[in-house]
C-alpha cells in the first residue's frame, strides 16, 4: 500500500496531446486508482474583453498559487476542490470538481514542468511535437469542443500560441524526467505509462527509485545545446512578468479578425 500519492507532471505544447495522454491513464487504470488534474481548471475569471483577445498560453491568467496549494494538500492526503473553467465565457464555473487523494495523481498543463509547479511531481513527462502537428491537433479539438472557426484558430496560434509555446513551454523539457516524441510514439508511450501506474498500484513498484536513478545521470533526455535552457530554478511567475503580454510582436495586430492572416518571420 502507498503511504502517499505518487504524481504525475505531463507538459507540451497546446495540442500536443496531455489531455489525452492524462485521460487514457485514468480511463484505463480507473478513477478509484487515479485522479486527474489540468492546469487549464485554475484560469482566473476574465471580467474584459472578447475570448479571442486573452492569450490562454500566458502563465499571468493562471492562478497557480491555488493550485500548488491544491497539489500539496493531496500530497497529505486531503481532499480538494478544484474549480472548473468555461473558455467561452471566460469564468470559473460554480460546478467544482472535488479531487481525492488517490494512490496516483496525474497532473496536466503547458507549465506543469515550471518552478513552482514542478516541484511537487514524483515523475515529469513531456511530450514534444513539432508545431504543425500541434496545430493540427488544436484545429481538431478547438472546432470540436470549442465551436471555433479555423480561421479564428490559426489567427489564435499565430498572434499567442506559438511564441508563447517557445518563451514559456519548450524550455521547460529540461526539466522532464522523460521526453517523448508523442507524434510517432503516442500509443507505445500512453501504454507505458498505463502499465507503470498499474505496476506502481498494484505491485508496490518502487517508482521514486526508479525515477531518483534516472535522475542521477548525467546526461538528462530533454537536454540539448541547441534548444533554450530553463533551469528548474526559475519560477514561472517571474518569467511571465519578464516577458508580459505587452512584449508580443508588435508586427502580429492584436485587433480580432474573422479573416486569418498569415504573418511570415523575415
Amino acid at each position: 500500500m502507498l503511504s502517499r500519492p505518487i504524481f504525475i507532471g505531463i507538459a507540451g505544447g497546446s495540442g500536443s496531446g496531455k489531455t489525452y495522454l492524462a485521460r487514457r491513464i485514468q480511463e484505463v487504470a480507473g478513477a478509484d486508482l487515479v485522479s486527474l488534474i489540468s492546469m487549464d481548471q485554475y484560469f482566473r475569471t476574465e471580467k474584459d474583453g472578447h475570448p479571442s483577445q486573452v492569450n490562454f498560453d500566458h502563465p499571468a491568467h493562471l492562478d497557480l498559487d491555488l493550485m500548488t496549494e491544491h497539489l500539496h494538500a493531496l500530497r497529505l492526503g486531503k481532499t480538494v476542490t478544484v474549480p472548473r473553467y468555461d473558455f467561452r465565457t471566460m469564468i470559473q464555473t460554480a460546478d467544482a470538481v472535488t479531487i481525492h487523494p488517490t494512490p496516483i495523481v496525474v497532473v496536466e498543463g503547458l507549465f506543469v514542468l515550471a518552478k513552482p509547479i514542478v516541484e511537487c511531481f514524483d515523475l515529469t513527462c513531456f511530450l514534444d511535437v513539432e508545431d504543425d502537428q500541434r496545430l493540427l491537433g488544436r484545429i481538431l479539438r478547438d472546432t470540436a469542443e470549442r465551436d471555433s472557426s479555423i480561421e479564428s484558430i490559426v489567427d489564435r496560434y499565430q498572434r499567442f500560441v506559438r511564441p508563447s509555446y517557445h518563451v514559456f513551454v519548450a524550455p521547460t523539457k529540461q526539466n522532464a524526467d522523460v521526453v517523448v516524441d508523442f507524434t510517432y510514439r503516442r500509443n507505445f508511450f500512453t501504454n507505458l505509462l498505463i502499465e507503470l501506474a498499474n505496476d506502481v498500484v498494484r505491485e508496490g513498484f518502487d517508482l521514486e527509485a526508479f525515477v531518483s536513478n534516472i535522475r542521477n545521470e548525467s546526461y538528462r533526455i530533454g537536454y540539448s545545446a541547441q534548444e533554450a535552457f530553463m533551469p528548474i530554478a526559475v519560477d514561472i511567475r517571474l518569467l511571465a512578468k519578464a516577458y508580459p503580454e505587452s512584449a508580443y510582436p508588435e508586427s502580429v495586430p492584436a485587433e480580432y479578425s474573422d479573416n486569418a492572416r498569415l504573418f511570415l518571420e523575415d
